[in-house]
């Protein structure tokens, strides 16, 4: 069993600012919660281990169909000025 220090526990009601800044907590929106805050001892399991590439962050945020390879800064760029002469803005 764990020792429990250094907690820290906060008795507030959910105003927009805080549902804003911890968007886990808009469901409670309104309602008086308790909070408690405890050190976590591990980095999140989806914490890069380096900084990512704009190419890798954009890569990994679009779902490319099958068969279409992920797509590139210079290609979003060229799309973009293609929709804006178009005048597809």
């Amino acid at each position: 069993m764990e020792t429990i220090t250094n907690a820290i526990k906060v008795e507030t009601t959910i105003d927009e600012a805080t549902a804003t800044a911890i968007p886990a907590l808009r469901p409670l929106l309104g309602k008086r919660v308790e909070l408690i805050a405890l050190q976590a001892d591990l980095p999140p399991a989806d914490a890069p281990k380096r900084k990512l590439t704009v190419d890798e962050l954009l890569a990994q945020r679009v779902d490319a169909p099958p068969g279409v390879p992920p797509l590139a800064e210079a290609d979003i760029q060229r799309a973009i000025i293609a929709g804006a002469l178009d005048g597809n803005l």
